[in-house]
């Protein structure tokens, strides 16, 4: 029996490489469309501080509530925030309003905070509240693009980032503003 047969048939050269090229035309669009769950962080430096106080002014505390209208129909599935009363003051009146489950992270846990992310809310969505410099590092970590720490006197920006579920983990980064416009 010949190398070239099967059962029978006879396989033609132009036959192989026809199913090699259609193998290889779906392996190329599987790894260019391919993405697997998207899990979406949306990153926003606490609320207006109170001067070097760990606490909100009056306009944090009006911008905390400006979240919650901002977010309250996103479908979060949890908050996180870092271990300062100002970063959980932001939090904690969209948390309260939609029984959010809420996690406090050490700010500077920016690898723990996105492994947590990543397996336990994979393909979901979820709050960040961080700080001036957090914010950019973990928007960077998680494969977004490198951003600087944010103006001491900015407190309105708001980054959605969807983080592609594939071993790629390709990011796409979205900045808009939020309640009354930082100083």
């Amino acid at each position: 029996m010949s190398a070239t047969r099967w059962r029978g048939w006879r396989l033609r050269p132009w036959l192989v490489s026809l199913a090699l090229l259609g193998l290889l035309v779906s392996l190329g669009a599987w790894w260019a469309l391919g993405c697997g769950e998207v899990t979406t962080l949306v990153l926003v430096r606490h609320a207006d501080r109170d001067g070097s106080r760990d606490a909100l002014t009056a306009s944090g505390v009006a911008r905390s509530r400006a979240l919650l209208h901002a977010l309250e129909k996103l479908g979060l599935a949890r908050v996180f925030h870092s271990d300062t009363v100002r970063a959980r003051d932001t939090a904690a009146p969209l948390a309260l309003a939609l029984g959010l489950p809420v996690v406090e992270r050490p700010a500077a846990d920016v690898d723990g905070l996105l492994e947590e992310i990543t397996r336990q809310h994979r393909g979901e969505r979820v709050l960040v509240v961080g700080h001036s410099n957090t914010v950019p590092k973990i928007i960077a970590a998680a494969g977004g693009p490198e951003l600087p720490d944010l103006a001491h006197d900015e407190f309105d920006d708001l980054f959605v980032l969807d983080v592609c579920g594939c071993w790629r983990r390709r990011a796409e980064l979205w900045r808009f503003q939020y309640g009354a416009p930082s100083p």
